[in-house]
């Protein structure tokens, strides 16, 4: 092929040359040249097809050896598929790759892929060009074959590279592929082999990055064969990896969960996954807590919108799983409903401090102590709220660390607004508002660990004690978790809090803990205050550090001298801003004596900290009374 090329390259290049010394010679002597146009139509031709030629020899080249070995007819020569040749586009990779990757298909052995096949195609996982090629040429029933014969091969790396490859090939190329494509990769599948098969086809999708409207569409679809009956006690395994495509896609997620009204019951209560619910808790965070906003109405939801109607739901089919008293274990693991109550604790909180329940749906009511629109809000039945998070506290205590270092980074909010709003001479209402919503959130939540009611000398059961060594972490470490947090709540700041407080937890002894419950309501007293001195710090509320106001906490400091440095002093509780209070971890570093820890309650409760205070701290008591105490002792 390369020398017939080349022939033909010079066999232009001298008609090139020759014909017009032809046509000259043949016009001095006044003969006819219009035989002649044969020669300048050869040249032409040739012109034309040696570009064919060309990309035909680097398309036998490529099969044989860029894309590994090749299967020859005798006396070496390669069998061209003129056919392949026409769906690859003239296209030498495209080639190369169907005709290597058709072998695996039709024999359905992955040990007989060419590494350098495989290496080749990593390398264009991400051209989309190639890959829309590479995808139309190859057809989605041999796709899908391929795929087929990928599966059932655990711990083959090279199975695994090969599906990885192929996942990522397909995903660059779903923008592009036709509605007709992507609606035969699930049609005409072989009976008896249709797990294999739709296992195969959710394995690729996992592995790459799709069009959402494709990764929708192929989700249904499967989805819709994952329902048709199973022999009892058997599980599917082509639901886990689907989740945890659609985990990868938010909008794909909230649409393949939102778009079907029996989607959530049926995969909180009907069927389980065989990973325990890991893959699909991923997909439920991704679609409830991804999208937060107040666009859209009822009638035109926004994703917003849809998130907090979601999570209203998951909520409500939680809680009545749990009140049915079924002996099935949860199909969710803990940690995935941890996290989706922390994203919608301002939701909580409302509740906790509201006198009525209203059910599930979604609430669009601005809070008045906040400037601006709010996000849509889930509404959640107390009862409902009360059952789920029980059992999550009582089976798994990062969730009861996730969730109170949400409220936590709540309170902040809220707090610095009320503060804000008495800075700038509005008055201590919505400070107290405020207060009185945290305080209810923080005293369900407490309630719901089994906390709010232990009684003094009380021995704790060991879910109690876990939880409380968590209570106790976010007592003393509170502070330390709203000044990293932002709004909203992502689900990467609800681990980072989530690993704070159980480092803080670490090491504490039963004896602490069944003292501190001995003290619930006075401790979490402790921390509503100090989250609130904190706010009013942040708003120059007890004044300046420099030069020193009178109710300053500098200022409060005993036996510091003109001149002294209060940042060196043995009982100095804030920082070296002058703003900001140490945790009580912090201010009780040497427990014999916790110096900062005196000096900080004398400089409250003893007037130090100015009228201000003292009006304030009034008044969030009976915030806290009516907020926090009714879930109580």
């Amino acid at each position: 092929m390369d020398d017939f090329e080349r022939g033909l390259g010079r066999a232009q290049d001298a008609l090139g040359r020759n014909e017009p010394q032809i046509r000259r010679a043949l016009q001095q002597l006044d003969l006819d040249t219009s035989g002649l146009s044969v020669l300048r139509e050869m040249q032409s031709w040739i012109g034309t097809s040696r570009p064919d030629l060309r990309r035909r020899s680097d398309t036998i080249r490529a099969e044989r050896t860029e894309w590994g070995a090749s299967s020859t007819v005798p006396g070496g020569l390669a069998a061209f598929d003129e056919a392949l040749y026409g769906k690859a586009a003239h296209d030498p990779d495209v080639y190369a790759a169907v005709a290597r990757l058709a072998e695996t298909a039709e024999s359905g052995k992955v040990d007989g892929v060419d590494g350098k096949t495989l290496t080749e195609l990593e390398k264009r996982t991400g051209n989309a060009t190639f890959a829309t090629a590479l995808m139309n040429a190859m057809g989605a029933a041999t796709f899908r074959a391929l795929m087929t014969a990928t599966v059932g091969h655990k711990g083959d790396k090279k199975a695994e590279r090969l599906q990885a490859a192929l996942g990522k090939t397909l995903g660059t190329a779903s923008s592009r592929l036709s509605t007709a494509w992507r609606d035969e990769l699930t049609s005409d599948l072989t009976p008896g082999w249709q797990e294999r098969e739709y296992r195969a086809i959710a394995v690729a999708l996992k592995n790459g990055t799709f069009n959402t409207a494709f990764l929708l569409a192929v989700a249904k679809k499967i989805d819709a064969w994952d329902r048709t009956p199973y022999p009892p006690g058997t599980n599917s395994l082509v639901m886990v990896p689907l989740m945890e495509a659609l985990s990868r896609d938010p909008a794909a997620a909230q649409d393949f969960f939102a778009g079907d009204s029996t989607a959530l019951k049926h995969f909180l209560t009907e069927w389980s996954m065989s990973d325990g619910g890991e893959a699909l808790g991923k997909a439920l965070e991704a679609a409830m807590l991804t999208f937060r906003d107040h666009d859209g109405s009822p009638e035109k939801p926004s994703r917003g919108y849809l998130s907090a109607k979601l999570a209203s739901e998951f909520v409500h089919l939680e809680a009545e799983r749990i009140k049915a008293g079924d002996s099935i274990e949860p199909f969710l693991k803990p940690v995935t409903v941890g996290h989706i109550l922390a994203g919608y604790v301002a939701d909580i909180s409302r509740v906790a401090a509201s006198p009525v329940d209203t059910g599930a749906g979604v609430y669009g009511e601005d809070n008045p102590n906040l400037p601006g629109r709010e996000d849509w809000g889930a509404r959640f039945n107390k009862s409902d709220l009360q059952a789920v998070m029980k059992e999550i506290f009582t089976e798994d205590s990062k969730t009861f660390a996730s969730v109170m270092g949400a409220q936590s980074v709540w309170a902040n909010k809220l707090l610095n607004q009320g503060a804000d709003q008495v800075a700038t001479g509005q008055g201590t209402e919505s400070l107290l508002a405020n207060a009185n919503v945290i305080s209810a959130g923080f005293g369900l939540m407490t309630d719901a660990a089994g906390l709010a009611k232990i009684q003094a000398g009380q021995e704790l059961d060991e879910a109690q004690e876990r939880n409380m060594k968590i209570f106790t972490a976010v007592v003393n470490t509170g502070l330390a978790i709203p000044q990293s947090g932002t709004w909203p709540i992502t689900a990467g700041m609800i681990g980072a809090w989530t690993g704070l407080i159980e480092d803080a937890a670490k090491g504490d002894s039963k004896d602490k803990a069944t003292l501190v419950a001995n003290s619930t309501v006075d401790q979490m007293r402790f921390l509503i205050r100090q989250l609130t001195v904190q706010a009013m710090l942040n708003h120059d509320l007890f004044g300046s550090a420099d030069p020193l106001s009178k109710t300053h906490p500098w200022s409060s400091l005993s036996d510091l001298k003109d001149g002294d440095d209060p940042r060196k002093a043995p009982n100095n509780f804030l920082k070296s801003d002058g703003k900001t209070l140490l945790t009580l971890n912090e201010m009780t570093a040497d427990m014999k004596d916790p110096k900062p820890l005196d000096a900080y309650l004398r400089w409250l409760d003893s007037g130090l900290a100015g009228k201000r205070w003292q009006d304030i701290d009034s008044k969030l008591d009976q915030g806290f009374t009516s907020g926090f105490t009714k879930y109580g002792a």
